[in-house]
């Protein structure tokens, strides 16, 4: 059993410590540390003689590889700056940008430009699975740390339910919950003015890395941290993880190289090969950690993908957001009345109202509560899997009672059940009566303006094979619309099963998806 596995067994949520190894591996034309310096070097000269001379010279004076380049990244910052200003050299759509009279850097908004719009690589097949799998560690993963300035793994490993931070300070800021956050120690191309990136910026960042490291000892009392996309001889993730080594207890110590693992790139190596490593602190001290050497990082994400939480990052985060504004209002007011939200549901101002939390088995919750508390992906996995075993009446009176017409919902399975005379529900059967065709459910104007271009299928393989070669649920559904007509309702519901669990947090806010699931709703219990 190695040491993924081992976390899995224990199942504690990792943190992920992601560095530029990891959209290297898949971002088309995505540069190195090194790369990004010798093409913005060439912006301001292109003679690749001069760019030489700086290294050698830096070289003569014993400067390490990271010395080295904090110094590149000086020079080339003045001299990029100063070309940019005398209409030498432009990027972007204007001469006369806004953010320079903001005191931007010129040379910082350029990485920015660089990196902004990098597409995948997806000419391999393995590519497109370790991506499809990379995209289910959101739920697996309590937070993410990062060096990187990109936006890879907001895009393509996170999602909005994530909270950025890009500034030192703000990690202990009272937005911060240590859990569903992304950490963008070295700033980030959405503010280009965080970017760390010259001799100045890093020694700034040291001033103040004590946060930092405070942050990690916080996030490591509940987590082990797998550090991703750097090499262990990385001299910048070292000076870091020294530092951090430097804060911890004897007792934590002894059971370091369990819990700090770097996953490093093995160039064809398939297995996850373990290898332990000794990390020496300031103090002398040898501390044994652990290293997976491999280039499998498709089975890297699927181990860590077995991890079965109680609860998803996102809703750790909310439920402690929510408990943190009970106990302030609790303090404020003494009001005693009570409201009741679903753990997805909680409103963003709270502060006009006082908050009770009911801690219980779920159906008794609902059935003492209200079906209001049912969430909207809830339902659709109910008409999918046929799972849920809710009380269709409740549904129909408690759930449905305040249901809009522009809502997508599938409500048919409850009526019938329930047997109710819907004119008792005057807002569900108002619904019912703006939703009792096909045609109203899928209408043409939303055909012409959503589908016009969508793909076609003809069965489940095509669907898949679709799937797997544009990793894109949102158009694969947009096609299945677009297919209803071919596919049986068998198909469908297969189709929808197949692809829910998986992609449950986009699939639950996709209009497509969701008029699938009211079309097999519709067909099965309409009348």
């Amino acid at each position: 059993m190695n040491v993924l596995e081992k976390m899995v067994k224990n199942k504690r949520l990792p943190v992920l410590f992601i560095g530029s190894g990891i959209p290297k591996r898949y971002l088309k034309n995505f540069p190195s540390w090194d790369e990004l310096l010798n093409e913005s070097f060439s912006k301001v000269n292109s003679d690749p003689f001069y760019i030489g001379r700086y290294k050698e010279k830096f070289k003569r004076e014993g400067l390490s590889n990271f010395d080295q380049y904090k110094e590149l990244g000086t020079i080339i910052e003045s001299d990029f700056n100063e070309a940019f200003y005398n209409r030498e050299i432009s990027f972007g759509k204007t001469k006369n940008p806004s953010w320079a009279k903001r005191g931007i850097s010129p040379y910082k908004m350029y990485i920015r430009h660089r990196l902004k719009n990098l597409r995948l690589n997806n000419t391999s097949s393995i590519i497109k699975k370790e991506l499809q799998e990379m995209a289910l560690l959101k739920n697996k993963v309590s937070a993410v740390i990062t060096t990187n300035y990109d936006n890879f793994i907001e895009k393509y490993i996170l999602d909005e339910h994530y909270t950025v931070f890009t500034r030192q300070h703000e990690m202990f800021s009272k937005d911060s919950y240590n859990v569903s956050e992304l950490y963008k120690i070295h700033g980030s191309i959405n503010d280009a003015s965080t970017i760390i990136i010259t001799k100045d910026d890093y020694a700034q960042f040291n001033e103040s890395r004590k946060l930092f490291i405070a942050k990690m000892l916080t996030l490591f009392t509940e987590s082990p941290i797998i550090f991703l996309g750097y090499s262990f001889t990385d001299e910048n993730i070292r000076q870091i993880v020294v530092d951090f080594l430097n804060c911890l207890t004897p007792e934590q110590l002894n059971t370091i190289s369990d819990n700090f693992i770097f996953v490093t790139y093995k160039k064809g190596e398939k297995n996850l090969e373990e290898i332990k490593r000794t990390i020496v602190t300031e103090k002398g001290e040898n501390i044994p950690i652990t290293e997976i050497a491999t280039d499998n990082f498709l089975k890297v994400y699927q181990t860590i993908n077995q991890l079965v939480p109680g609860m998803t990052p996102k809703n750790i985060r909310d439920t402690q957001r929510l408990v943190k504004r009970i106990v302030n209002n609790t303090i404020i007011s003494g009001d005693p009345s009570n409201v009741i939200f679903g753990i997805d549901e909680i409103p963003d101002d709270i502060s006009d109202k006082n908050i009770a939390i009911a801690i219980g088995n779920k159906e008794d919750m609902i059935n003492q509560y209200g079906y209001s508390l049912v969430k909207d992906e809830e339902i659709l996995e109910d008409i999918i899997f046929n799972n849920k075993k809710f009380d269709a009446k409740n549904m129909c009176k408690e759930r449905f009672k305040s249901l809009y017409l522009n809502r997508l919902m599938p409500v048919y399975k409850y009526i019938k059940k329930s047997k109710i005379d819907i004119s008792e529900v005057p807002k569900l059967e108002d619904y019912v009566n703006n939703h009792n065709e096909v045609d109203k459910i899928i209408t043409p104007a939303y055909k012409k303006k959503h589908l016009k271009s969508a793909p076609t299928f003809n069965n489940i393989i095509e669907v898949k094979k679709y799937m797997q070669e544009n990793n894109d649920i949102n158009k694969v559904f947009k096609g299945v619309l677009n297919s209803i007509d071919t596919l049986s309702l068998y198909q469908l519901r297969e189709i929808c099963k197949f692809y829910f669990r998986d992609y449950i947090d986009k699939l639950s806010k996709n209009s497509n998806f969701k008029r699938v699931v009211m079309y097999i709703d519709y067909m099965e219990n309409f009348n």
